[in-house]
């Protein structure tokens, strides 16, 4: 408690110069304390100010460091979209911070992933094609049929040995058009005919195991009847081929094709450095054989009894015997038939209206009665002068009067040429 100041009634005038100097004294500290409070003031407020003005900054940085992370973030979900670019995150790489050094590392990231997928798809592409070379020379459908899902996992000796129809075809005569032919003329001949005579075995459900310059030879895994369809259909588009070539003034084609069906082994053939497909069997040469018999019959189609009697609907087909014969290499006869689906319109007509006698003059020369056949071949042939194997049977049993027939005889014609 401060003391009660004394009136100046009772002061002496050393009193009062002593209240005076007191109160002077206060008055100094008072104006003192004031002075501190307005510098405290004057200190608060300069730090509150510099303190504001530093949250603010860091505020507006914050927000903008904000803003720049969510610039990486949109920059990554356009990487998920094959969208992304360098110049999504140009403003965050100028960064001197962490951040910026994120923006860089992932930008550059993105670039090498980007350039190492280019460089995959360039591969795969590039992989791809080299696959689609190799099926032109080992098709899908072989691949399937030996049980492999690449032609890189074909090895030397893979083969499947079960029952297969197989099939030869080949052009008539085409050494002697081939002679008229440059090179070059012969390679586009055979590729324009095999271009356009080929694709029926694949429709069919074949496998062309190789080209023998104008032949062909194919198999058909599931059986005689996707043969003998092929084959047809093969002969429809002959015809449709050779009205091609007639009317730019081409020679028309003649064309024998064989079918045989056998236990065989279809595999891959060679050595290490050279591969290819073949079918191994004893059944393969006999079906050579009988496309090689087309030519003197003079027909289009022929099959054997084996694949006859294989026919899931026998009657679906116009057939006709043809002969009982021992091809060369062979020593046990087989009997052929001509398919005549596979003949020209007229020719069928024609070979189908003179069946019965044809019949009855073959099973005359079967019996061995020489001049029966002969009268009843001359009578076919009268009402159908082009039928070639009329003619050959005609030209046999001239040669056969001239001699004896041996006591076991058959009717059985033993070939000594292909």
């Amino acid at each position: 408690m401060n003391p009660v100041s004394p009136k100046p009634d009772d002061l002496s005038p050393t009193d009062l110069a002593a209240e005076n100097e007191r109160l002077h004294q206060a008055l100094l500290v008072a104006q003192s304390e004031r002075e501190s409070l307005e510098t405290l003031i004057n200190i608060v407020t300069e730090h509150s100010t510099v303190l504001e003005n530093s949250l603010n900054q860091q505020k507006r940085e914050m927000a903008s460091y904000i803003q720049q992370v969510k610039i990486v973030t949109s920059a990554a979900a356009a990487v998920q979209r094959n969208a992304f670019t360098p110049e999504h995150l140009e403003t965050v790489i100028s960064r001197a911070d962490e951040l910026g050094t994120l923006a860089q590392v992932f930008t550059e990231t993105v670039l090498a992933v980007k350039a190492h997928e280019q460089t995959l798809i360039k591969n795969n592409q590039h992989l791809e094609q080299l696959l689609q070379a190799y099926s032109r020379f080992v098709p899908q459908e072989f691949l399937h049929f030996l049980q492999k899902e690449s032609v890189i996992d074909l090895h030397l000796g893979d083969h499947v040995s079960k029952e297969m129809a197989i099939l030869f075809s080949d052009i008539r005569d085409f050494t002697t058009m081939a002679e008229t032919m440059t090179p070059q003329e012969n390679f586009n001949f055979i590729n324009s005919y095999l271009g356009d005579i080929s694709p029926e075995i694949a429709n069919h459900h074949g496998l062309i195991m190789k080209y023998m310059g104008d032949g062909i030879m194919a198999v058909f895994p599931d059986g005689v009847d996707d043969a003998l369809q092929a084959s047809i259909a093969q002969a429809q588009r002959l015809r449709d081929y050779n009205q091609q070539r007639q009317s730019k003034g081409y020679v028309t084609l003649n064309v024998g094709t064989g079918i045989h069906v056998g236990q065989m082994m279809v595999g891959i053939v060679g050595e290490s450095h050279r591969m290819q497909l073949d079918a191994m069997a004893d059944n393969v040469n006999l079906t050579a054989r009988l496309e090689g018999l087309t030519k003197y019959y003079g027909v289009q189609l022929l099959i054997s009894e084996d694949v006859l009697q294989k026919l899931t609907d026998v009657d679906r087909y116009s057939m006709r015997l043809i002969d009982r014969v021992i091809v060369k290499g062979r020593h046990t006869p087989i009997t052929v038939y001509e398919v005549l689906d596979a003949e020209e319109e007229t020719m069928r007509a024609n070979k189908l209206k003179t069946l019965p006698e044809y019949l009855q003059a073959l099973d005359f020369y079967q019996q061995g009665q020489l001049l029966k056949a002969q009268v009843c071949f001359q009578e076919v042939l009268q009402a159908n002068p082009t039928d070639k194997a009329v003619q050959l049977y005609l030209d046999r049993l001239q040669l056969l009067q001239q001699q004896d027939l041996p006591d076991d005889w058959q009717g059985i014609w033993e070939f000594k040429q292909k």
